[in-house]
């Protein structure tokens, strides 16, 4: 996969050779070789820069931040993790050590809500409910 075009070229550069193609100066093949892209996306930037030439530019923004969970996403994985503590918590349950894996299957069938494992136990760590209490205990509840 090759660089953006914002990273190979100025914005003056891709300006200029849009100038030379509108005037016929050189044809689409060669515009498209200057450049190093394909049809579709130089003629999707050029309808951009006929609209509005002096305003055009190669920086575009992001709709949302990357990596980020929103905030209904994260109530559910909270939920889950709290109701795993409880289980874990009850003495009469053979169960000592979480499930990660059954956390995110029940978000993903319950709430519709996708996230990897490691989300997961990052939240679960960032909440203070990790097995590393739980290891001095025997998984069965024998003595």
């Amino acid at each position: 996969m090759g660089k953006h075009l914002r990273k190979l070229f100025s914005v003056d550069h891709v300006k200029e050779v849009f100038q030379r193609y509108l005037s016929r100066e050189i044809a689409v093949d060669q515009a498209l070789a200057m450049l190093k892209i394909r049809r579709r996306q130089f003629f999707k930037l050029l309808k951009l820069y006929r609209e509005k030439p002096e305003s055009f530019s190669l920086d575009y923004t992001r709709k949302a931040p990357p990596r980020k969970i929103d905030a209904k996403a994260e109530a559910k994985i909270t939920q889950e993790l709290k109701k795993e503590t409880e289980i874990i918590r009850d003495k009469r349950n053979p169960v000592r050590f979480y499930n990660y894996s059954y956390v995110k299957e029940i978000l993903e069938k319950k709430h519709k809500v996708r996230v990897s494992l490691p989300t997961i136990i990052r939240r679960a760590k960032k909440m203070g409910i990790t097995n590393r209490s739980q290891l001095a205990r025997p998984m069965t509840g024998r003595s």
